[in-house]
């Protein structure tokens, strides 16, 4: 998927005076031979893939006096309550433009290549910056609850240890738990040890379920947290010895029991809900009769079957697949277009439901991006074909960062009167990021769910001795103060945006305590931009989405690189200005000062691929590949061939 704007340049020579005995006819040799160099520049054939451009007459727009912009304009307040800007990724010229085309690593690069000419932050960028923190806190969270934080949290194999303790060792669910405490990292020996030995090695040789992936390479604990969730997050047949000693196991000790249902449904908030019962489910079932455990799924809103110790989570992406291609994907079938199409048709609906977890509320804020017209601000944005297109393209990077970091979790002023102002000779937008409000305020929601979640479940006291990770250690400041300042950002990204297309904000009451505190936290951080680390931070990854254990073959998405692309912004209903000092009549700029505004902005390349292995590619070999073969066409093909 390529915002596929590119012209076509072609360079003609013409033999234009050749005379009789006046030398070759070679250009550059005979001097009665014109080279006229001719660019002919084209635009793609139209593709009919169901975007068009919104048309001004469906904008509705009323004049609101007390909506002005906080910047006065060179003396001249303005008013843009009435105004719509239309936005467009204008016809990449490769010829003179062809650095737009570099794949970057990072946003942090693709900005440095921008400057001067104007970047402008994109949505892209700023879900960088989310990017990096979601994956620190998950990896946080998962670690503290895996390995325990004292007097506070119990971690899952201390819980699995109790249960290890309650069958017994000659319990047939012995030698299962044993191998799941191995692979985490604590070496527990079985009275089987053959039977121990076999789970550990069928784990091991199925890479898709095994290799870490996402952040879970940075470190041994994380390693060996992977290893621990994943093995327990595996089928059971609920009327297996493992299953059925587990299941009366929890039936005899309420306490036990207690605690295993808080630990497996914590991550059916942290992500998603669970799809697979939980052997805490199965308590009091009569495990003997198939069809009572269809109903138990049934009731609890499960379609798949089996139970897991830990169970995954479900996603809307995934549930549409397992519908769509029940006997594997078909040849040619693209996996991310049919989930655009059921989104925009009405077929996926991206609402949180009310069980939904931390993962469908960072989908949702990214909705309007495939329906615009759902958004608040939609009225007061026109959006031409191609930066729909684009919009489309920032849908499918965005969703795969989401999913790769929920990769192990997830089933794949009153002055004086003054003289007035200069008159201005051009007005144009004023962006300071890309305009996507409900995008930013959508993300806020999500990390106020989120924290209220965590400090409901966890307390914040145990936030506050929780630090977030990255690949070089831990985060200086703690969870609770992290995730709150995130969450701020993003609510005064909202403001910003909201007031840079003449929105009004649209919050509900007492959803931000400080919406000032807010608007300046990202203020300041946005005139920090550049020296931001977490936009260094390498942003290329690949997250399997299918997986066809029959032909092992695996689709994956995958974000190649950041490169740069243009956007242009214009008032195509006009603002109205008036005098910020003394008094004044609100006026329509005339039609000859309105300019646009052109900005370059970072945007991801995002490929969708099938590889004949069932090993995915982990960050540090899905990069190796791409610094190797550079171009997007290079390394799908690399990716292609399943070797890393």
């Amino acid at each position: 998927m390529f915002l596929g704007r590119i012209a076509c340049c072609v360079t003609i020579s013409i033999s234009v005076g050749v005379l009789a005995g006046c030398g070759t006819g070679v250009p550059g040799l005979d001097p009665n031979v014109e080279v006229v160099e001719v660019v002919d520049r084209k635009n793609p054939e139209p593709v009919d893939d169901g975007l068009t451009g919104d048309k001004l007459e469906d904008k509705k727009t009323t004049f609101d006096p007390a909506l002005v912009d906080r910047r006065p304009l060179e003396g001249w307040l303005v008013n843009q309550s009435e105004a719509v800007i239309e936005l467009d990724v204008p016809i990449v010229q490769p010829d003179y433009e062809a650095d737009l085309l570099v794949l970057h690593p990072s946003y942090k690069a693709a900005l440095a290549a921008a400057q001067g000419r104007n970047p402008l932050p994109s949505v892209n960028l700023l879900d960088g910056k989310a990017k990096q923190f979601d994956d620190g806190l998950y990896a946080a969270i998962d670690l503290a609850y895996f390995q325990g934080v004292t007097d506070k949290l119990q971690s899952h194999q201390k819980l699995v240890q109790r249960l290890l303790e309650k069958v017994g060792p000659d319990s047939p669910a012995a030698p299962y738990l044993a191998a799941g405490l191995t692979l985490g990292g604590q070496e527990t020996p079985s009275a089987d040890k053959d039977t121990r030995d076999r789970w550990i090695k069928q784990f091991n040789n199925n890479p898709a379920l095994a290799k870490p992936i996402s952040f879970y390479t940075w470190n041994d604990p994380l390693k060996k947290c992977w290893a621990f969730m994943r093995f327990f997050q595996q089928d059971l047949d609920p009327q297996s010895p493992e299953a059925t000693a587990l299941v009366a196991a929890l039936a005899d000790d309420s306490a036990l029991k207690a605690d295993y249902e808080h630990a497996a449904q914590f991550f059916g908030n942290l992500t998603n809900p669970l799809n697979r019962l939980s052997l805490a489910d199965l308590v009091g079932v009569d495990l003997s009769s198939e069809q009572g455990v269809k109903d138990l799924q049934k009731s609890k809103g499960i379609n798949q079957p089996g139970v897991a110790f830990f169970p995954p989570s479900t996603s809307r992406e995934t549930e549409l697949f397992n519908k769509l291609f029940p006997l594997g994907v078909p040849e040619g079938a693209n996996l991310m277009k049919e989930l655009v199409q059921a989104i925009r048709s009405g077929k996926v609906d991206l609402t949180p439901r009310e069980n939904s977890g931390w993962y469908d509320h960072q989908v949702y804020a990214l909705q309007t991006m495939l329906l615009p017209e759902v958004g608040e601000e939609h009225n007061k944005l026109l959006l031409t074909k191609p930066y729909k297109k684009r919009m489309l393209e920032a849908f499918a990077a965005l969703i795969t960062k989401r999913r790769e970091t929920h990769a192990r979790q997830l089933d794949t002023a009153a002055p004086k009167s003054a003289a007035p102002p200069q008159e201005l000779e051009e007005v144009k937008p004023r962006l300071r990021v890309e305009p996507c409000p409900s995008y930013y305020v959508r993300t806020a929601r999500s990390y106020a769910f989120l924290q209220n979640f965590l400090t409901g479940t966890l307390g914040e006291e145990t936030l506050k001795t929780i630090h977030g990770l990255r690949q070089a250690g831990e985060q200086q400041a703690d969870l609770a103060a992290e995730l709150a300042a995130q969450r701020d950002r993003f609510y005064g990204l909202y403001l910003i945006s909201c007031e840079d297309i003449g929105h009004k904000p649209a919050l509900k009451e007492g959803e931000v305590a400080d919406e000032e505190a807010c608007y300046k936290a990202a203020e300041d951080w946005l005139a920090k931009l550049a020296d931001e680390p977490d936009l260094g931070e390498d942003t290329r990854v690949a997250v399997p989405i299918y997986i066809d254990p029959i032909q092992k073959t695996m689709r994956l998405w995958v974000t190649l690189g950041v490169r740069l692309t243009k956007l242009e912004a214009r008032f195509v209903r006009t603002p109205r200005l008036k005098p910020a000092e003394g008094e004044g009549e609100w006026k329509e700029v005339e039609g000859w000062k309105l300019h646009p505004a052109s900005h370059l902005i970072a945007v991801d390349e995002f490929a969708e691929v099938e590889v004949p292995t069932l090993s995915p590619p982990n960050r540090e070999e899905l990069r190796r590949l791409c610094d190797q073969h550079k171009t997007k066409e290079k390394i799908v093909e690399a990716l292609g061939t399943g070797k890393w």
